[in-house]
């Protein structure tokens, strides 16, 4: 999926939503992140999220380890 296909989906009212799967997918194939699935998901959706161009502050991990 791409940063542009990602941010739609995620903005979207429509039914569906994103997987934390696909967050990981696509933090590996966009290069955030090697092994998304051995850190902690809050990190990684952030990342992804700021990758993405959305608007990721709320979603920020409160440790500030992003």
């Amino acid at each position: 999926m791409t940063k542009q296909e990602f941010k739609a989906r995620w903005e979207s009212d429509d039914d569906g939503g994103i997987t934390m799967n696909e967050v990981a997918e696509c933090a590996k194939a966009w290069g955030v992140c090697a092994k998304p699935k051995i850190n902690p998901m809050q990190q990684v959706l952030y990342k992804v999220l700021v990758a993405a161009g959305v608007d990721a502050e709320p979603y920020k991990p409160e440790d500030g380890d992003a």
